[in-house]
């Protein structure tokens, strides 16, 4: 035990007993010894220390341009403008729906962003077969996700679309 003590003291160096502050942290001692100036800091041997050398605070970091990022913009598209649209035409402009669901011949696709909800009903065209599954848009309707609050049907969409565009 006593070895490992010995070497516990020996490596203390300029320890600073607890309580107390080691005012000599990081003043220059410099002797006048003719060559390379040699010195202590905080009570360590220095060889070859100069007064000339810069203290990290005032090194330079480089220089760095900011990254740009670029706005994606947004174009809204007329809620009216979809009235008639096939399913096709519907998720070219709006994108893939959160939810599909059926009941009879409608179908209802639902769009949602954090403040609504965007519910679009498509029923078969008039203009097709019975043996084609062609539906148009006939119906939208927007609610807000939480409360009463009324919010119209553009708004909605538009928000939908703004955040899928942020989301990527």
């Amino acid at each position: 035990m006593a070895v490992i003590g010995a070497a516990l003291t020996a490596c203390g160096g300029n320890a600073v007993p607890p309580g107390t502050t080691n005012t000599s942290y990081g003043k220059t001692e410099t002797s006048t010894v003719s060559g390379p100036k040699t010195g202590t800091v905080a009570g360590r041997s220095t060889k070859s220390f100069t007064q000339d050398v810069p203290r990290r605070s005032q090194t330079q970091k480089p220089k760095t341009t900011p990254k740009k990022t670029a706005a994606i913009p947004f174009k809204p598209i007329a809620a009216e403008t979809l009235t008639g649209l096939s399913e096709k035409a519907v998720l070219e402009k709006v994108g893939e729906p959160e939810l599909m669901r059926g009941e009879g011949d409608i179908r209802v696709w639902q769009y949602r962003s954090d403040e609504c909800s965007f519910d679009m009903f498509f029923s078969p065209a008039a203009q097709s077969d019975a043996k084609t599954d062609d539906r148009e848009l006939h119906h939208m309707l927007a609610r807000m996700r939480r409360g009463n609050e009324k919010i119209s049907i553009q708004d909605c969409l538009d928000q939908v679309r703004k955040q899928r565009l942020s989301r990527g």
